[in-house]
């Protein structure tokens, strides 16, 4: 009867020695992703609302079997002003400090109010000031970011082009290219953080195919914007200098 004991004793005891292996295991393949944004980063224009960030998800978890913790506090129509006011809030504030990634979009909105919302007559002195307003808060939200996490890397997406049915699209390419080489310049002066690129993505595409509107992008277009940022993340994840 002892000796039965004992066996059962053991083979519980694996059990639960197994048990904890899975959920350590299970645990340490894990990651947090917390995204910030605009209407890009909650979706609009897709009818799942999975927009490019729930898509990254659904890849590292198909394509690596990672687990993803998703929070996403992309707001439509925030600019950078008001994403400055939400990093205020204790539970974004929470979310950022546990992140493993962060992801950042903003400035679409930005963009769009220094040219006072009619694109097809901008005004250069303008669009300037409009530019150096958004440098200097994408810098205020970087560094409040990286006061709540030292370490999570933040990816930070540039700007696409969905202006191509005006005549001066060529002068608002020219623009976004500078506003994107300010979101590359404002990224490299801090930390294990990366400026991705989409803008390539969409030029000289036939816009109904990636468009929902005049501004946001359907499920194609998100689709294109996770895998490029899908891409930068699984590099982090392995430990590539080549981001």
């Amino acid at each position: 009867m002892k000796k039965y004991y004992f066996v059962m004793g053991i083979m519980l005891l694996l059990v639960i020695l197994y048990t904890c292996r899975i959920i350590y295991s299970a645990g340490s393949n894990t990651i947090h992703l917390t995204a910030i944004g605009d209407s890009i980063t909650y979706g609009t224009g897709d009818p799942g609302q999975k927009g490019y960030i729930g898509r990254v998800k659904e890849l590292l978890q198909e394509e690596k079997g990672i687990l993803v913790e998703l929070s996403n506090f992309g707001v439509p129509r925030y600019t950078t002003d008001q994403i400055l006011q939400q990093l205020q809030d204790r539970k974004i504030i929470r979310e950022v400090k546990k992140a493993d990634y962060i992801i950042l979009y903003a400035g679409t909105n930005d963009f769009r109010k220094s040219a006072a919302y009619t694109l097809d007559s901008l005004k250069i002195q303008q669009m300037k000031t409009g530019k150096e307003r958004y440098s200097q808060n994408l810098h205020r939200i970087l560094d409040l970011i990286r006061l709540e996490n030292t370490s999570a890397p933040i990816l930070v997406l540039g700007l696409y082009h969905p202006y191509s049915e005006y005549q001066n699209e060529e002068e608002i390419l020219n623009l976004i290219q500078q506003w994107n080489q300010e979101i590359e310049a404002s990224a490299a002066n801090y930390e294990m953080t990366y400026f991705v690129p989409v803008l390539d993505l969409y030029i000289n595409q036939p816009k109904k195919d990636y468009f929902s509107d005049k501004i946001h992008l359907n499920p194609a277009g998100y689709q294109l914007m996770a895998e490029r940022l899908y891409q930068k993340l699984i590099l982090l994840q392995e430990g590539s200098d080549n981001i």
